[in-house]
């Protein structure tokens, strides 16, 4: 029996051809009944269940079909009326025809923008560079509906391995999908969110989820594989790391071999009695020193642009103290930088010329022991311009000297300093103690 109804679908085409012809040869048997049963009254109205059906199923040829069974069903009624043709019956099967032809036109114009937005939005479904992932459910009992293409090639399988299976075999990380839900039932959406996705061959991949839910509950998981940016993070990491052991290596060894510089310089100046040159032989030990403390600070920093120059000057103004054979208890620091932290490249000139400085008033604003106050200030003046300075309040310099012409070794590297590598001015004051003040422009 079933070979022999399998043989009738396929003579008749398919299942919708056979179902519309079944309809059309029943309103025709109904007609004959009616010929002769004399109750024709009611049998147009049975064509419009195959011409209704028609006009959904095959939109472009329904029109000519409601024509034809229309007609037929005119040329029966107007047989079986003859000769008084113009009778209710044929009045009746006359207006059935037009309002067959109505409906037909309707139902076939609509069922095909229908099926063209269908067919519109099937395309961008399925050609989509993300996977899209159809879900219905509730709570904990997700199902996957539909798959379009690329979700179908993210997840390694064709639609029959992954339609109507549990969202777990996706997303098997409990807390990825309980977090998914939360967010939907609180906004009916849910932000993007990395998670793993399990894949049919048994691996994983990374991958960005996101989704909303539709006004009949459907749920839209837009997944987009983030394997190959998860590969080049990797690398960068990777190659960001390998420039790091680099750079900390390089400051390793220029504060090493500066350090050796500054051992040499001092076994050096050990051998030396004459005062004068042995002071000579120290200020170039310090002024080793305090590059080399930057590259230490560099070293021990996560940051290889920028160093914390608070702690820097911390460091220096407390060797600088122990150097010059002064205590925190007779010469009191005052560091308050705007800028906690400066680039290499200001850092540098910036220590050297604080070193300079904070020797000087070391070694001359507070003699015979006498106590006072180190002042170190770093402002913001104006967007592009900075104000660095550093003052004491001990018994001032000579009235005769000029800083931009003086002849001292420490006067003249402040002033180069200043001026070429820094770009900035310098400025000398002489009110209660000493204050020299620098302006250059840029970032810190």
């Amino acid at each position: 029996m079933t070979s022999v109804w399998s043989q009738w679908i396929g003579y008749f085409g398919d299942v919708k051809v056979f179902t519309i012809i079944v309809t059309v040869f029943f309103a025709f048997a109904v007609i004959f009944l009616g010929l002769i049963e004399n109750i024709m009254i009611i049998t147009p109205l049975l064509f419009y269940i195959p011409i209704l059906v028609a006009s959904y199923w095959f939109p472009r040829t329904a029109v000519l079909f409601a024509i034809v069974i229309g007609a037929a069903n005119l040329l029966i009624v107007a047989v079986y009326s003859y000769p008084n043709i113009m009778n209710l019956t044929y009045i009746t099967a006359t207006a059935s025809f037009y309002v067959l032809i109505a409906l037909s036109l309707i139902i076939s114009s609509l069922t095909q923008k229908i099926k063209a937005q269908e067919a519109r939005y099937h395309e961008i479904f399925n050609h989509s560079d993300i996977g899209i992932f159809l879900v219905e459910g509730v709570n904990d009992d997700l199902r996957i509906v539909e798959v379009n293409s690329k979700g179908l090639a993210i997840f390694g399988c064709s639609p029959a391995h992954i339609t109507g299976k549990p969202l777990s075999v996706m997303i098997p990380v409990d807390q990825s999908r309980q977090s998914m839900m939360e967010q939907i039932r609180a906004n009916h959406r849910f932000l993007i969110t990395i998670s793993i996705l399990n894949r049919k061959d048994g691996t994983t991949i990374p991958v960005l989820i996101s989704g909303a839910q539709m006004p009949d509950g459907m749920i839209v998981l837009n997944v987009m594989d983030i394997s190959d940016q998860k590969k080049i993070e990797e690398e960068l990491q990777r190659s960001l790391t390998e420039k790091e052991i680099l750079l900390r290596e390089v400051h390793h060894r220029v504060k090493n071999n500066m350090q050796v510089i500054s051992g040499l310089i001092e076994l050096q100046s050990m051998q030396i009695t004459d005062p004068e040159i042995h002071r000579l032989f120290q200020e170039s030990h310090n002024r080793i020193k305090t590059m080399a403390l930057i590259h230490e600070s560099l070293y021990r920093s996560n940051d290889y642009a920028r160093i914390d120059f608070v702690s820097y000057l911390n460091e220096l103004t407390s060797y600088l103290l122990t150097s010059y054979g002064r205590s925190e208890k007779e010469i009191t620091l005052d560091i308050q930088l705007a800028e906690t932290h400066m680039s290499l490249e200001l850092a540098i000139p910036c220590g050297l010329i604080a070193n300079e400085l904070i020797s000087n008033s070391l070694k001359h604003a507070f003699p015979d022991g006498r106590k006072g106050v180190i002042t170190i200030r770093l402002e913001k003046e104006t967007e592009n311009e900075y104000r660095f300075s550093v003052s004491d309040d001990g018994i001032g310099f000579p009235a005769d000297l000029d800083i931009k012409t003086a002849k001292s070794f420490g006067l003249s590297l402040i002033n180069g300093l200043v001026t070429h590598q820094m770009r900035g001015t310098l400025e000398l004051r002489g009110q209660s103690g000493t204050t020299v003040v620098i302006r250059y422009p840029g970032i810190t």
